[in-house]
């Protein structure tokens, strides 16, 4: 599969580096990259401002997507968390299992989680941390985080901030 080409390298090189005396041997290492979106990938710089969208349920998110490299695109787990900056008891993470979409360059991808915020009203304009871990089923692990600052663009949004 393309997208595992790069972990097969990955998995030689590890194989042929130094053990620690612990002998066992740590899952590869994929790459991922955490960008934005709901119907295509859109990259984050730190820093960015992101529009919070309205939830089918009530609630508030983010529309995060990934791009990964060194992960096979299938039995993935996803786990997503946003935390307000100074804030620990904002952290909320949701999980799934997901399938990557394989690219053509050898990266595979991942369009439209929604990264749900606890207290949308106490994130505005804030550092919020966004972090992604993907884990595939043979236990290759990517992680990617941005910090980025939440924004409302709607009324309905502010009617029920305090």
């Amino acid at each position: 599969m393309a997208c595992s080409t790069f972990a097969a390298g990955l998995a030689v090189l590890l194989a042929l580096a130094p053990g620690c005396a612990g002998g066992d041997e740590p899952p590869a290492q994929g790459v991922a990259e955490l960008g934005t979106g709901e119907w295509q990938f859109e990259p984050l710089a730190d820093g960015q401002e992101v529009e919070l969208a309205h939830g089918a349920q009530g609630g508030w998110h983010v529309w995060t997507s990934l791009r990964t490299l060194g992960v096979e695109p299938e039995g993935v787990q996803l786990e997503v968390t946003t935390t307000v900056i100074d804030d620990p008891s904002s952290a909320t993470t949701s999980r799934g299992r997901i399938v990557l979409t394989e690219l053509e360059d050898g990266r595979c991808e991942f369009i439209g989680w929604p990264a749900v915020l606890r207290e949308p009203a106490c994130a505005i304009g804030l550092p919020l941390r966004i972090r992604g871990v993907v884990t595939d089923a043979r236990g290759a692990v990517a992680t990617a985080e941005r910090l980025v600052r939440p924004r409302w663009d709607s009324d309905e949004a502010c009617a029920g901030r305090p």
